[in-house]
């Protein structure tokens, strides 16, 4: 298979044997962002981003914004993850959309890409992502969980669509419809630093009935487009 080029991961489970492919490492709090510049600065194939997760707004220490964009001013990462989780009945939604705004018009300033969680709460997604724009330098919305018309229009804003192993599970309707409609040049794939990558490209290829070589082709093009910094 050509090269293989995963666009969402996070940081190694100890013990566990190094990918040789190309790799996105997102951070997710303060708390592990000194590790993920650590890590991309010992491994020439993995693509830092550091960002603020929905599920730790709620513990963010006061100006944390603050120090997230020295850290992205002084080191080349991109901003993720970051976006919106409504799935919990306790989610505080307004805290986390100020802190998906702060970060998007970190990424538009900065010019970084950036990686979207997005669970549950697909409609504000999208009002944010027209309120702000999508940053010029890329967007990918990661392991994709949303339907094929939410698909479409997140295409239309110039959004990548990144599938995970979530492929491997059954009774996944929704995203496996998105998969096989995405348009050729807005797809990526995933580990979500969980997943046998190699396995996620095999079932998304079945499902989208083509060769893994070509979609390995494919994602590598795309992840080249939406990361240019890295892999021009």
């Amino acid at each position: 298979m050509p090269t293989l080029f995963d666009a969402h991961s996070h940081l190694p489970q100890p013990g566990r044997a190094e990918p040789d492919h190309w790799r996105v490492v997102c951070g997710t709090h303060e708390a592990d962002w000194g590790a993920v510049l650590a890590h991309a600065a010992g491994n020439a194939k993995v693509i830092p981003m550091l960002g603020l997760h929905p599920w730790f707004v709620d513990e963010a220490a006061p100006g944390w914004e603050l120090r997230l964009e020295a850290l992205l001013r002084t080191h080349r990462c991109g901003m993720g993850e970051c976006g919106l989780d409504f799935s919990r009945q306790a989610a505080d939604r307004a805290a986390q959309e100020r802190a998906f705004r702060t970060q998007l018009r970190l990424a538009h300033t900065l010019g970084r890409p950036v990686a979207i969680h997005a669970v549950q709460a697909w409609g504000r997604l999208l009002d944010l992502l027209r309120e702000a724009g999508v940053p010029t330098a890329g967007a990918l919305v990661h392991a994709y969980s949303g339907s094929p018309e939410t698909a479409q229009v997140l295409q239309g804003l110039g959004v990548y669509l990144s599938f995970s192993g979530d492929l491997l599970a059954p009774n996944r309707p929704k995203p496996e419809e998105a998969l096989r409609t995405v348009a050729a040049d807005r797809l990526l794939l995933e580990s979500d630093g969980t997943a046998d990558l190699r396995q996620v490209f095999q079932a998304a290829a079945a499902l989208r009935g083509v060769e893994p070589e070509l979609l390995a082709a494919q994602t590598w093009e795309n992840g080249r487009q939406c990361f240019k910094e890295w892999l021009a």
